[in-house]
């Protein structure tokens, strides 16, 4: 797969032609809250927050997880997650992929109806500062950035981890909490 990071700042990555782009908007999903980059918080971080907060059930944890982990099996980790994601990127998903990616998400966004966390596709044309893109999605500098906002009811705000969650479903399941384990990273 053709992964691309660009820019003066990000020559530390693979650097690549850039993917030719088509007039349809990018599309994320989204939480209606900002967090600790200044954005509105992406599904998946949305979602843990709900389970860091113990909020889930365990078919939802297992869920969740499921459908993590098969976007981490197919799509690229940009690699600004790597070091935490010290950079403040947030990824969009291309206009070419949307409707697979949103049918694969539905069930989260089920799940933050359920608990009236308020969520949106947002969709843009120009969503930011383009420096990585794969072929499903890119990964943008929001032009702006906002203070974090009040969270939900009953949501938990901290730093996520990348990779699988499962072995933490399996670990609270038997009374261990999560929170000392993880490390910063997607938001």
């Amino acid at each position: 797969m053709r992964h691309e990071l660009i820019g003066s700042r990000f020559d530390q990555y693979n650097r690549t032609v850039p993917s030719a782009r088509d007039d349809r908007p990018y599309l994320r999903l989204q939480a209606d809250y900002f967090g600790r980059l200044g954005v509105e918080v992406g599904i998946f971080v949305a979602v843990d927050h709900l389970r860091r907060a113990g909020r889930l059930s365990r078919a939802e944890q297992l869920r969740y997880v499921d459908i993590e982990d098969w976007f981490d099996e197919h799509l690229p980790n940009p690699p600004f997650y790597d070091d935490g994601n010290t950079i403040g990127a947030v990824t969009w998903f291309k206009p070419a992929t949307t409707e697979d990616m949103v049918r694969r998400l539905e069930p989260l966004q089920v799940i933050l109806t359920t608990y009236d966390v308020a969520h949106v596709i947002a969709e843009s044309t120009d969503p930011g500062r383009i420096i990585y893109d794969d072929e499903f999605q890119v990964g943008v500098i929001p032009y702006a950035r906002q203070d974090p906002t009040p969270l939900p009811a009953g949501v938990v705000l901290g730093p996520t981890r990348s990779g699988s969650k499962r072995e933490l479903i399996d670990a609270d399941s038997a009374g261990d909490a999560d929170v000392v384990r993880e490390s910063p990273g997607q938001s």
